[in-house]
């Protein structure tokens, strides 16, 4: 087993569902030439760190001719949305070069690829969407996921796609996830600005994570969406949070969309409404998914774990 940008949100967790979950062996991958993880070395499911950048050919196909997995799960991927707007070439490398990479390398010793995308694949006019619905992007990271999904779907390679959106969850070094900001804002005593005609399903990372995990096992094709099972507004999210966490839920301010800043000062067409009908998700990956109060609490106790100082194998 073969995990791309394990010091990612996602990846992070995918590593740590593995280890519990399953009894693969792992070999890690990421940008960076040194790997965040602590006690890499003394995790002996943990065949090895290799510094993997998704965008650079040559490297992808060394990697995983030497590695020879037998399942590539992908967790590199550039998510933020303004970014990927404003800096396409690199949103295009990064999403779906990337995945054209690594379908040629798996190709030469059959892995099988595991592919995380999104709910911004859909415009957001006819929620909720189900596995059979066609997708429609209104912004280029959506065009970049959508186009990624078809570079697999065309490649010939044995793959799952796993579509989820509005991740949450505890992780130490990384501020992308929106309940994280939410939680860091209030804390500093700062306002937040929330949408309140901006729906999504805020959807536990440890649900995708145990979704990767069961796909893997099950040797399951094809597409799943998986999300949380209630649609809110980002007001609504972020007074959860700041209720969860004891903070001042005074400071969670409540805005149109439209005045909310972007910070590449480029205004982004977002789906203003996303859900998914997990029903196939649920059945075949024998899913449960976290509703937000249940998964906010499990956000809490992980953000108390991963600052344990006898907990071993963590991001540093």
């Amino acid at each position: 087993m073969l995990i791309t940008g394990v010091h990612g949100f996602l990846g992070q967790h995918c590593v740590r569902f593995f280890l519990d979950e399953t009894k693969c062996d792992l070999v890690l991958t990421a940008r960076q030439e040194e790997t965040l993880y602590a006690d890499v070395k003394e995790e002996p499911r943990v065949l090895g760190y290799h510094p993997m950048d998704v965008t650079n050919r040559v490297q992808v196909k060394d990697v995983i001719q030497s590695v020879r997995p037998d399942v590539i799960v992908n967790c590199a991927a550039l998510m933020n949305v303004d970014k990927a707007e404003k800096e396409r070439e690199p949103s295009w490398k990064t999403n779906v070069s990337a995945i054209e990479y690594l379908a040629e390398a798996s190709r030469k010793v059959d892995s099988r690829i595991i592919q995380i995308s999104t709910d911004y694949v859909f415009d957001g006019t006819k929620a909720p969407y189900s596995e059979t619905d066609a997708p429609h992007p209104v912004n280029y990271y959506g065009r970049t996921k959508l186009a990624s999904e078809n570079a697999l779907r065309t490649s010939g390679i044995e793959h799952c796609i796993i579509r989820t959106g509005l991740l949450y969850g505890a992780s130490e070094r990384v501020d992308s996830n929106f309940a994280l900001k939410v939680i860091l804002s209030l804390q500093e005593g700062e306002e937040f600005k929330a949408a309140t005609d901006l729906y999504g399903s805020p959807t536990l990372v440890d649900d995708v994570a145990l979704a990767v995990v069961r796909a893997s096992e099950k040797a399951k094709t094809g597409l799943y969406h998986v999300c949380g099972p209630e649609m809110l507004s980002r007001y609504e999210f972020a007074f959860k949070i700041a209720k969860t966490f004891g903070l001042d839920t005074k400071l969670v301010v409540p805005v149109k969309h439209a005045d909310v800043q972007s910070p590449t000062g480029q205004r982004v067409q977002r789906p203003m409404k996303s859900a998914f009908v997990t029903l196939k998700a649920q059945t075949d990956l024998q899913l449960r998914l976290s509703n937000v109060d249940e998964g906010l609490q499990v956000m809490a106790r992980g953000i108390q774990e991963l600052h344990n100082p006898d907990k071993t194998f963590i991001y540093q």
